[in-house]
């Protein structure tokens, strides 16, 4: 993701056009990085999670000391490809509105 936003800003730099469909591709694949890794980190902790306990002389358990098993879904990193996704639809639009601004000059 970082790589990708790198590639992103270097475009943004070396031309002149900060609206492309160059940048939509970058913010599409960095929003896609982001659900993948959601749903790699949704799959591998699915029915386990660790948690330190410091009563216990530092030791681990398992599930948070449930026998149940336990879901960990990172939201943050779901909004953060939601906000990404819609970036790069606005930047889509203004990639248009720009396409059509410079046709009529």
């Amino acid at each position: 993701m970082l790589w990708e936003l790198s590639q992103l800003f270097g475009e943004v730099d070396a031309e002149l056009f900060p609206f492309s469909e160059a940048q939509v591709f970058h913010l599409r694949r960095v929003a896609l990085y982001a659900l993948l890794l959601v749903l790699i980190e949704l799959v591998f902790s699915a029915g386990f999670s660790l948690g330190v306990v410091p009563e216990f002389g530092y030791s681990i358990i398992y599930n948070n000391g449930n026998t149940e098993p336990t879901i960990n879904l990172n939201i943050g990193m779901l909004v953060f490809s939601a906000i990404m996704y819609s970036l790069s639809v606005i930047f889509r639009y203004a990639a248009l509105l720009q396409q059509l601004s410079d046709d009529t000059v």
